[in-house]
């Protein structure tokens, strides 16, 4: 079988696949360092209702932990501060703490004296994510992926129960009974009825520079390798990956409007910039499972936004077991969330609500 993509998606798959004892192939038309910064945080989703969404975003979240904490050198702390930047965010992280969703322990919420203790600055009160982790991508990265090879694949073919992988030449390049496609927005362009949507992020590296704790507050901070890390631009329909210096003005007068004793030790840069282009969807869920309207044998997993470390690990594994004919990880409930089938039959659900012409 074939993954194609070497970001955290197709690492994650590679890992779930490699669990079950059976060893892919990976392509990507770029390598896995061109596609990390030095630290990304994994946290869940946070949802007052705590509904299936919720529920969705605490089981990834709780796999992504299990699994990070158990792969060598790539923790580099635990603990991140959830800001009160808005009214009612104080009532909605008391709801959140005292759910059942996350273990005993894993949330609490804190007054602005501790959370002031912990930043090292005056900071509004906070949900303590006690569990959430800051990691380093490319030591998990080289870990998951194995051995990469690094080709353009343009279209796929399907023909007498395999799918052969064409490359931008014309000509053929492999060919599988299983491919996986997981990599982001370039998803869309080799499986049909995928609606992904772009959103530029550019996030900054302050080299040198110390923070005390992670945190996020609409964005995020976090200490790094060597640095500091904090963003990130949200810019819709955007794909360009060029480096911006209004997006480094704009990350710290973000940070600024928090936590300004902090942005005033980063100064103005220089700093350096790290951007990627995210895969969002419409109802800001991801997309995993089979290819919509496809022969038998093509899976996706893309669309996780800004939540790929959280999500990718439990999500390959679903994708993994529904390839392989086994149980999944997933409820069905969730899995249904996560259907890449899931816009059409939206879409013809309105059809059928449309009156009848007269």
């Amino acid at each position: 079988m074939i993954i194609l993509g070497a970001g955290i998606a197709g690492a994650a798959l590679a890992r779930a696949f490699r669990a079950v004892g059976v060893s892919p192939r990976l392509l990507d038309a770029v390598t896995p360092s061109a596609l990390a910064g030095p630290a990304a945080l994994v946290t869940p989703r946070l949802d007052a209702g705590l509904g299936s969404h919720a529920a969705l975003f605490a089981q990834a979240f709780s796999r992504a932990c299990q699994l990070y904490t158990a792969q060598a050198g790539v923790v580099m702390t635990s603990g991140v501060l959830q800001l009160a930047v808005g009214a009612k965010d104080e009532g909605r992280f008391v709801a959140i703490a005292r759910s059942d969703l996350f273990e005993p322990g894993d949330m609490s919420v804190i007054d602005s004296l501790e959370s002031a203790r912990r930043l090292g600055e005056p900071a509004p009160p906070a949900l303590a994510i006690e569990t959430s982790l800051v990691i380093e991508p490319a030591p998990l990265l080289s870990a998951w992926l194995g051995e990469v090879s690094y080709l353009a694949v343009s279209s796929l073919q399907y023909e007498a129960g395999r799918w052969r992988l064409i490359g931008e030449d014309g000509q053929p390049i492999a060919e599988a009974e299983i491919v996986c496609v997981a990599c982001g927005m370039a998803s869309a362009g080799l499986v049909a009825g995928l609606p992904l949507r772009a959103v530029r992020g550019q996030a900054s590296f302050a080299p040198g520079a110390s923070a005390r704790a992670a945190a996020l507050f609409g964005g995020y901070v976090a200490p790094a390798p060597g640095g500091v890390m904090f963003g990130a631009t949200h810019d819709r329909d955007d794909d360009g990956l060029e480096p911006r210096q209004g997006d480094h003005l704009r990350n710290l007068a973000a940070l600024a409007e928090v936590l300004p004793r902090l942005a005033g030790r980063l100064g103005a840069g220089p700093f350096e910039a790290h951007v990627g282009v995210r895969a969002t969807t419409a109802d800001y869920l991801p997309i995993a499972g089979a290819a919509p309207d496809a022969a038998a044998g093509l899976f996706v997993l893309t669309g996780l936004g800004s939540r790929g470390f959280t999500l990718a690990p439990l999500l390959a594994e679903h994708v993994a077991a529904l390839a392989l004919g086994a149980p999944s990880p997933l409820p069905l409930s969730l899995a249904d969330l996560v259907d890449a089938g899931r816009f059409e039959r939206r879409e013809r659900r309105r059809g059928r609500s449309q009156p009848l012409a007269r």
